[in-house]
C-alpha cells in the first residue's frame, strides 16, 4: 500500500509544481525542469504523463473544472449580477498569476480533445446560466453572449498588465457589462 501512496503523491507533487511553473513562465516549461523542481526522476513523471501535453492536459483539465464550480456555485445567488462580476473578478484574478488560463478557456492546439472539451462545456454551461439569470433580472445587459463575455475577460487577462492598469481594465468591463438605465 506504501507505493500506491507514493504514487499518488508523486503525481500531485508533479501536478503542483507544473502548474505552478506553467503559471509563472508559460508552456515553454521542459518537462526535465518539471521533474527536476518536483523532485522525482524524469521516468516517475512519464509515468504518470506519458507526454507534455497529457501533463498540460490535466492541469488544464483541473483548472477549467475549477472555473466551471465556481460558476455553478454562484449560478444560483440571489443577485446573479453580482454573482457575474464575482466570477468575472476571479476569473481575472486567476488569470493575472496563471498566464496559460487564457489560452485554456479559449481553446488552442494545446488544450483540445475531448475531456478538454467536456470541462470547457461545463463552464460554459454554468456561466450561461449565470449570464441568462443575470440578463433576466435586468442587471446584465441583454446583447451579451456567455462567449463575449469569455473574449472580454480573456482580453482582460491577456493584458499582463501591471495590477492597477488590470483593475482599472475589470472596471471598465464589469461597467460595460451592466444594463444600461432607461
Amino acid at each position: 500500500m506504501t507505493t500506491r501512496r507514493d504514487a499518488v503523491r508523486n503525481r500531485q507533487t508533479i501536478l503542483a509544481t507544473a502548474e505552478d511553473m506553467f503559471a509563472k513562465d508559460g508552456l515553454s516549461v521542459s518537462v526535465d525542469d518539471i521533474a527536476r523542481r518536483a523532485s522525482v526522476g524524469i521516468g516517475t513523471l512519464y509515468r504518470h504523463f506519458p507526454t507534455k501535453d497529457a501533463l498540460v492536459a490535466a492541469i488544464v483539465i483541473a483548472r477549467i473544472e475549477r472555473v466551471g464550480q465556481a460558476a455553478e456555485e454562484l449560478a444560483d445567488r440571489e443577485a446573479p449580477g453580482a454573482a457575474l462580476a464575482e466570477l468575472i473578478t476571479h476569473m481575472v484574478a486567476e488569470g493575472a498569476h496563471k498566464r496559460d488560463l487564457v489560452d485554456a478557456l479559449g481553446g488552442s492546439e494545446w488544450f483540445e480533445g475531448p475531456t478538454v472539451e467536456a470541462a470547457r462545456a461545463r463552464f460554459r454551461r454554468a456561466l450561461g446560466k449565470l449570464l441568462a439569470r443575470a440578463q433576466e433580472a435586468r442587471q446584465i445587459r441583454s446583447d451579451v453572449s456567455a462567449a463575449d463575455v469569455v473574449a472580454l475577460v480573456k482580453g482582460v487577462m491577456a493584458t499582463h498588465a501591471d495590477p492597477k492598469t488590470r483593475q482599472r481594465l475589470l472596471r471598465v468591463l464589469l461597467d460595460g457589462l451592466r444594463e444600461p438605465l432607461r
